[in-house]
């Protein structure tokens, strides 16, 4: 059995054409291992990304301190645990 080390060089040493082949197969079998759910995540994370970055851009949201956030998330959070 071949090492891993030894198919990687292999498969370097392919004409361009077939190591783009390889590649995208490789590719493609890291995205069906991973779980529809997890890809949805990913890719709604993503949009709220872009969402965000397009707003800030625009001047329909300003830019925070992080220092800021956190404390405020750590307020809500320590709220929402008091009775």
């Amino acid at each position: 059995m071949l090492t891993r080390d030894e198919i990687l060089n292999q498969a370097l040493a392919l004409p361009p054409g077939d190591r783009e082949m390889v590649a995208a197969a490789l590719q493609e079998s890291l995205e069906v291992e991973c779980s529809p759910a997890e890809s949805l995540a990913g890719n709604d994370f993503y949009r709220e990304l872009q969402r965000r970055s397009a707003a800030y851009r625009t001047g329909q949201t300003q830019a925070r301190n992080g220092t800021d956030v956190m404390a405020d998330l750590f307020q809500r959070q320590a709220d929402e645990t008091t009775p």
